[in-house]
């Protein structure tokens, strides 16, 4: 009877402190300065349709609206079921005073709309803020319930993980150096030293970079090409406690995948951009998929659900040969990395993505030319020949070809979806390249959608139990090894 017992304790307490899998996606606060209600609701919206848990919101110290645009947010997701928490900015103009942040801490973690770990403990982030290591210690002394994972680049994952204030790390390391293929070493080297804690780590998955912002001395493009599916993969592969998208809406670094609103383009004049290089560049379509790729890591090879086939297409509409590059180099000398030309970062390529059930051949067409049948790159069971379900990726070269883009899926001859993007143009905004990328999607529906959703509700019921969102089912388990040890003791 005493080991059921134990038995029972154990499996209790890791109920408790198994952390389900949630996937949050960066927020600029200072680009949603004119936000009401409404915006909130639509941005909400869009973000839990592509099954995004939280907003971790990027604060600066400072902003005359902060109160508003932070209570308008939590009461908000508050009606609409979602979660966001925050994420301090101390690179920016002002520091973060320590009693500011318990400020605002205690006037928004509180509310119900907060995210927490382990639904018990509000969460905070930091965007860099190294300097202020020694404030937490006071901050958490007087709100020990805080779970502090910050983003500190200044030192090394071991160094950060052994910090007694510091319960969990996220990185910024999300685009590749130059024109290396994006790899999983910065990733490992944080789970490996955050394991040795027993502390979890945030996983960051970006698209793009590309910034060209005077005020602000940021001119230079990371590689982006192929990264949002080849950073996916890698997500899927190590199975990080947290992920963070970024961002949701940073226009003045290219990497947003939220909606594009006149009203929150402002960065461009303020940070005295050359030209609006967002103006018309919709990045929407990067959220199609998220639903199945955020199954699958959340539940498991094969739970991912496809309720559509079709594709998701992403170019740059100025080539590199078209336009000057100005200033803008490939890596940045800010960040210690030796430069090159932004053409050499980013190839005159048009990428495609299909979700598909099964494999279909794809053709593309640039400019009104013939179709142009182009072999997959990565298929779901790997390499050119896989025919499974889930995620394939091609590419194609431009090959100084202009004009409209035409990529098309089909299955045994029959027509699966079709998308007629923007046209590459020698037309250069400002006399410059626009190293930003457009996106563009075209979907069909599947025949039997509405069963894999429902096979799928029903395996997620039996099998989710980790963190607060499988209690019931544990604390049912446990009930019955109790009882019945209990019976075996009156027999």
């Amino acid at each position: 009877m005493a080991n059921i017992i134990w038995l029972a304790l154990v499996l209790v307490a890791l109920s408790i402190h198994v952390q389900a899998k949630d996937v949050f996606a960066h927020f600029i606060l200072a680009n949603a300065e004119n936000f009401t209600q409404t915006h909130w609701t639509r941005d909400i919206a869009a973000a839990k349709d592509a099954q995004i848990d939280a907003f971790a919101l990027n604060v600066g110290y400072g902003a005359a609206n902060t109160d508003q645009l932070l209570t308008d947010a939590l009461n908000v997701a508050a009606a609409h079921d979602f979660k966001l928490f925050l994420s301090l900015d101390y690179s920016g103009d002002g520091h973060w005073p320590p009693d500011q942040v318990l400020k605002v801490l205690q006037s928004y973690a509180n509310h119900t709309a907060y995210y927490r770990v382990d639904n018990t403990h509000p969460l905070v982030s930091t965007f860099e803020g190294y300097e202020a290591l020694a404030d937490w210690t006071t901050i958490k002394k007087k709100l020990p319930q805080i779970y502090l994972m910050p983003e500190w680049s200044v030192r090394t994952p071991a160094e950060l993980a052994s910090e007694d204030v510091v319960d969990g790390l996220l990185s910024w390391t999300a685009w590749p150096y130059g024109t290396d293929t994006m790899n999983t070493s910065s990733d490992e080297a944080y789970i490996s030293a955050l394991k040795a804690k027993n502390k979890p780590y945030i996983m960051p998955v970006s698209p793009w970079f590309y910034t060209d912002m005077v005020r602000y001395h940021k001119n230079w493009v990371w590689q982006g090409d192929g990264l949002w599916h080849t950073r996916w993969k890698q997500v899927l592969d190590l199975q990080p406690q947290f992920v963070e998208i970024l961002t949701w809406n940073d226009f003045g670094e290219s990497h947003y995948i939220g909606p594009l609103h006149e009203n929150e383009l402002g960065i461009f004049s303020f940070g005295q951009a050359p030209f609006n290089y967002a103006a018309g560049m919709v990045h929407d379509a990067w959220r199609m998929f998220l639903p199945y790729v955020l199954g699958e890591y959340k539940n498991g090879s094969g739970k991912g659900v496809i309720d559509k086939e079709g594709v998701v297409v992403w170019y740059r509409v100025t080539p590199a040969w078209a336009c000057q590059a100005g200033l803008t180099t490939g890596n940045s000398v800010t960040q210690g990395q030796q430069t090159m030309p932004p053409g050499q970062v980013l190839k005159d390529e048009v990428f495609f993505q299909a979700l598909l059930e099964s494999t279909a051949e794809v053709k593309v067409s640039i400019g009104g030319g013939a179709n142009e049948s182009v072999g997959w790159m990565d298929t779901p069971s790997g390499g050119s020949g896989g025919g499974g379900r889930g995620l394939y990726f091609g590419s194609v070269p431009m090959d100084n070809r202009t004009g409209e883009v035409v990529v098309t899926l089909s299955r045994d001859g029959k027509f699966v979806a079709q998308m007629t993007g923007e046209e590459i143009t020698t037309k250069c905004p400002d006399k410059l390249t626009n190293w930003n990328a457009w996106v563009g999607t075209a979907m069909s529906n599947v025949s039997n959608a509405s069963t894999s959703r429902a096979s799928l509700s029903e395996e997620s019921a039996a099998t989710t139990v980790v963190g607060g969102r499988g209690m019931e089912l544990w604390m049912g388990v446990l009930w019955t090894i109790v009882v019945v040890g209990m019976s075996g003791v009156f027999l």
